[in-house]
């Protein structure tokens, strides 16, 4: 989860992102609309129904930014480059929302800026950044705080009561990152590319959020709390924590299976078929998916059976609900797979292949060939 040292830009914007994703997920669910920056970024994810954002993020140079003010963007870009900020990039990005980003450098006091907007929501956002030698970083920003926790690493300064409509405004946030700086030792911005740093540094949050298993219960109620609804039920929390939960197993699982392929010595035949018959978990395997791949395992000849029968229960429905049952009854996901292998037939046994303890803690099965046979 933590990286080495560098510029510490990506991380906050990266976050960013992810509290308004997070937070439209909940409101979604709860029925009523705002955002962290503007109460149209509900309107604009209302189409798009639940989601999480993506645990890495490629940034696309682009020509020409289509800012929703372009008069408010030319001043705060003027003002910064007055204040040493000199432009670094301009970059699209697709968190799923489209995202427009002009970078920044300022060499003077070794800090990075960033002037941001997601289409959808059509308002400016700036942060300034400072990366401190201890491996943690200082930002200020003028977005909204609407509840979610943020990273141990991250020094966050919120003047959310600035819309960035004077340059005095904008010198007002430059001169606070230079007043939290005094004493501190910052990392030198030689040779950095913001890109680098923006697409590091999402990858260290969600790291850090992948650790977490995603959205925590009490960031759900405090969402939920925030904007004036009632508690949300149990149910209402793990809806909200679902998406989450499923990105995180669907990122970790290819990573796995990546990293297993590549060091497999195999033919492309038996690249294809292996691909095809893995069966991976981990530590943040989502049990549902892994009772899914059990039960189809379990009730694959009755499956091929044509016939119904009244009077006998449903293999599958019968199978699951032992699954579900399993998997309740255990805290460690893995510990209840392992019992749960004891329930596949003989001749459709797993085969334990190899086991990793890191970056995550992970088992990788095949499946019999006989399976494969779908």
């Amino acid at each position: 989860m933590m990286m080495i040292v560098y510029v510490a830009l990506g991380v906050v914007l990266g976050f960013v992102l992810l509290i308004l994703l997070a937070w439209f997920w909940l409101k979604w669910k709860f029925r009523s609309f705002a955002a962290r920056f503007a109460d149209e970024f509900a309107s604009a994810m209302a189409q798009m129904g639940g989601m999480a954002p993506p645990l890495r993020i490629d940034l696309e140079p682009m020509q020409e930014a289509d800012w929703s003010d372009g008069d408010k963007a030319d001043l705060i870009t003027e003002t910064l480059i007055e204040l040493g900020y000199e432009p670094d990039g301009l970059f699209e990005a697709y968190a799923p929302l489209q995202i427009e980003i002009q970078g920044f450098r300022n060499s003077q006091s070794s800090s990075l800026a960033a002037l941001y907007e997601i289409k959808q929501v059509d308002r400016l956002c700036l942060d300034l950044v400072a990366d401190l030698s201890d491996g943690t970083h200082i930002t200020v920003s003028n977005a909204e705080d609407k509840g979610l926790d943020h990273p141990q690493f991250s020094r966050l300064i919120r003047l959310d009561h600035l819309d960035l409509s004077e340059p005095e405004q904008v010198r007002e946030m430059h001169a606070r990152l230079l007043e939290e700086l005094q004493g501190e030792t910052t990392v030198d911005l030689t040779g950095q590319k913001f890109e680098d740093n923006f697409e590091s540094f999402w990858a260290r949050e969600m790291d850090w959020r992948m650790e977490r298993g995603g959205v925590t219960t009490e960031e759900v109620i405090r969402i939920s709390a925030k904007n004036g609804e009632p508690e949300p039920s149990e149910e209402e929390i793990e809806l909200a924590k679902r998406p989450w939960k499923q990105q995180i197993d669907n990122f970790i699982t290819d990573q796995i299976r990546k990293d297993y392929l590549n060091n497999t010595n195999m033919s492309g035949k038996e690249w294809e078929e292996t691909l095809d018959r893995l069966v991976i978990v981990h530590e943040h395997s989502e049990a549902s998916h892994l009772i899914d791949t059990l039960t189809d395992t379990i009730c694959y000849e009755s499956d091929l059976d044509d016939e119904d029968d009244d009077d006998q229960e449903d293999p599958y429905l019968k199978a699951e609900q032992e699954l579900n049952q399993i998997f309740r009854s255990e805290a460690c996901v893995m510990n209840a797979f392992h019992r749960a292998l004891d329930l596949l037939p003989s001749d459709r046994k797993y085969t334990l292949q190899t086991t990793t303890e890191s970056p995550w803690k992970s088992e990788i099965y095949l499946s019999p060939k006989y399976y494969d046979e779908y």
